[in-house]
């Protein structure tokens, strides 16, 4: 009897430790040993436009076809577990806030960013902000919300340091597992004058995955252009840099929520 106790508490030994881990059912335990550890995950897009880092999430295969239809020149995913204000994120409360976090759109302005070209910190977006409509493009708030819709779309007017000022269509999608945020230009983005990304030719794709209380965050960005890129690996580190921002401003987001508001 001893013997078997024995082994029974060996095979509990070795079983891999994050076998109770929440995001276990989104990442391999490859990659999820190596975020727990604090490491962020990157990845370029390749010819074919394969996701390598996107979670097992139910919207996976949508993520997956929409690039494909785009066909991009250049892209980037990133993937990495931003702490949560210490709340159950995967609870109603967690999840609302996450909602809110993602549509506070004027916190994005002073966002900074390492900039590959000028090989320094630079502001990236210099003006954000919710707009009426794309003929009258009057400011609007931040929407604040009370409960989670399933979905829900905004415009906005963003000016940043690579692309200058543009309109964008953000969609947001309220899915069992995950909230998934689309964002695509709307005007034509030109340099010099010249245009160079078309409409819906410059896209990034967010999946958060509420777990416990912390967030898995993927990001995907990725455009689709005629006009030279130059040196693509730099094209695809300033999009991975694009995409660390956009994690660090959420992360910020989060840890400066008033939890106890949103609190059941």
């Amino acid at each position: 009897m001893r013997i078997g106790v024995v082994a029974i508490q060996m095979l509990l030994c070795a079983l891999p430790l994050h076998a109770a881990d929440p995001l276990a059912p989104f990442v391999g335990s490859d990659a999820l040993q190596k975020l727990r550890a604090g490491t962020t995950l990157k990845a370029s897009l390749p010819q074919d436009a394969t996701l390598s880092l996107v979670p097992d999430v139910t919207s996976r295969s949508t993520i997956a076809g929409d690039v494909k239809d785009v066909n991009p020149t250049v892209g980037a995913e990133l993937l990495k577990i931003l702490p949560g204000p210490g709340i159950a994120m995967d609870a109603p409360s967690g999840q609302l806030l996450l909602f809110n976090a993602m549509h506070a759109v004027s916190t994005m302005k002073g966002v900074t960013y390492w900039s590959v070209t000028r090989g320094k910190e630079m502001v990236l977006f210099l003006e954000s902000y919710v707009i009426s409509s794309l003929s009258k493009q009057d400011r609007m708030p931040d929407p604040v919300f009370t409960g989670t819709p399933e979905s829900h779309e905004l415009l906005t007017f963003q000016e940043d340091s690579s692309f200058g000022k543009n309109t964008y269509s953000e969609l947001f999608s309220v899915r069992a597992d995950h909230l998934l945020v689309k964002s695509e230009n709307l005007s034509t983005i030109t340099f010099l004058l010249i245009p160079i990304i078309q409409p819906r030719g410059l896209v990034s794709q967010v999946a958060l995955v509420p777990a416990g209380t912390d967030v898995l965050f993927y990001g995907l960005a990725y455009i689709r252009t005629g006009f030279p890129l130059g040196d693509k690996a730099s094209r695809v580190q300033s999009l991975e840099n694009r995409l660390t921002a956009l994690a660090g401003w959420l992360e910020k987001r989060l840890s400066t929520a008033d939890t106890q508001s949103r609190s059941p």
